[in-house]
């Protein structure tokens, strides 16, 4: 029986739930994650448990971090012991998951909290396999997070939350375990930073929509400020709120931004857009595009990069474009999904492209006459001709 297993060991810092818990709620295989049915398919391993409620009672002043309920373990007198859940039958080999839990401890300041799997099969010894750890507080609930893969399935697998010293309670808020076709809380924090590190340059007004939709404008529909959306389960990757455009009729009705004075011709821009979308359609493709107006008052259309967006996720859209020529009028906007499907926007950088490391140039050699034209960049490619 094989096991692989990547993960880090850390501080906690405080647990910020939001999109990503959500990204994950919607593979999880543990059941009654939230501990809103109570105990229900948890068992505490040779020790006392209890659920503790949204409602008034909480222990101590102890609130749960997701607002519903939490698990305590208590009247422990080993270090290994906690509350369990048997995942065998949802479990496959060679598939890798990530493991996230919202912990706290209470009788003493702080702990070690560890994830465990306990691995049973007939007629051998159980074998464990440590999954991740955090640094447990007192004071506020951490997050406790790693990964796994099984290269077999043995007759039972039991995942665990163990850790603290004998007498010290330790408390569950949430509990993950789901397929790792997303980055890790870590890593979700390091695309969130990469786009927040973006706007420092960025060219559009309100790009987050922080100060509502002024600055934007629906073309052809209309555009709607949100903080969530289908009952609570679409929520923003970043900051509170989202936009969407809405009512749309025709494929290029979406959301825009005039750009006007603020994006100069002959340099390279950058665009990317954290998207969505919501209606109709389980996918779309979703477009950034310019619209764009010489000084003849002559009209272009340059497109500048798509991408497959879902109704599951928020998806990074990305792509470049440069102006030949001087323009009166620029316009960057969203479009693409047929009727009946809203475009979701959680923010939008359109930045100056960096340059490329100097490199050798290379020998070209050209017979007769030859005319080249560069006239943009569209998804990072040169459209010369």
């Amino acid at each position: 029986m094989g096991l692989i297993h990547s993960t880090k060991t850390q501080r906690g810092a405080p647990v910020s739930l939001g999109f990503y818990l959500y990204r994950m709620t919607n593979n999880n295989i543990i059941l009654n994650h939230d501990f809103s049915g109570g105990l229900q398919f948890w068992r505490p391993n040779c020790c006392h448990g209890y659920v503790i409620s949204k409602a008034p009672g909480c222990a101590e002043g102890v609130v749960s971090e997701s607002g519903t309920s939490y698990a305590v373990a208590s009247n422990r007198t080993q270090p290994w012991q906690g509350l369990e859940q048997d995942i065998t039958s949802r479990i496959s080999p060679h598939s890798s998951y990530t493991f996230f839990a919202s912990v706290r401890v209470r009788g003493c300041h702080e702990s070690r909290v560890q994830a465990t799997l306990r691995l049973e099969q007939v007629g051998s010894s159980p074998t464990f396999a440590y999954i991740g750890s955090t640094i447990a507080s007192n004071k506020r609930w951490v997050n406790l997070e790693g990964k796994f893969s099984l290269t077999s399935v043995p007759t039972r697998v039991i995942v665990y939350l163990e850790g603290p010293d004998p007498g010290v309670d330790l408390l569950v808020d949430q509990v993950y375990v789901c397929h790792s076709s997303g980055p890790t809380r870590g890593e979700f924090e390091e695309e969130v930073k990469a786009v927040t590190d973006d706007e420092a340059e960025n060219i559009i007004l309100n790009p987050r929509f922080e100060d509502g939709l002024n600055t934007w404008s629906g073309k052809g529909c209309k555009i709607v400020l949100h903080r969530s959306m289908g009952d609570g389960k679409v929520l923003p990757m970043t900051g509170k709120v989202f936009a969407s455009a809405t009512d749309r009729k025709q494929n290029w009705n979406g959301i825009q931004q005039d750009i006007t004075g603020r994006v100069q011709s002959k340099l390279a821009y950058e665009v990317t857009a954290i998207v969505r979308i919501f209606g109709n359609s389980p996918s779309a493709d979703v477009r950034a595009t310019l619209w764009v107006q010489n000084t003849n008052q002559q009209e272009q259309y340059i497109g500048i990069a798509n991408v497959q967006a879902t109704d599951k996720d928020w998806t990074q859209l990305r792509g470049k474009f440069l102006l030949n020529e001087a323009a009166s009028r620029v316009i960057v906007y969203l479009e693409g999904p047929s009727e009946g499907t809203d475009i979701l926007v959680n923010s939008l950088v359109v930045k100056r492209a960096m340059k490329p490391s100097p490199s050798l140039p290379p020998v070209i050699e050209i017979q007769g006459e030859a005319c080249f034209r560069c006239n943009l960049i569209s998804g990072g490619q040169p459209g010369c001709f």
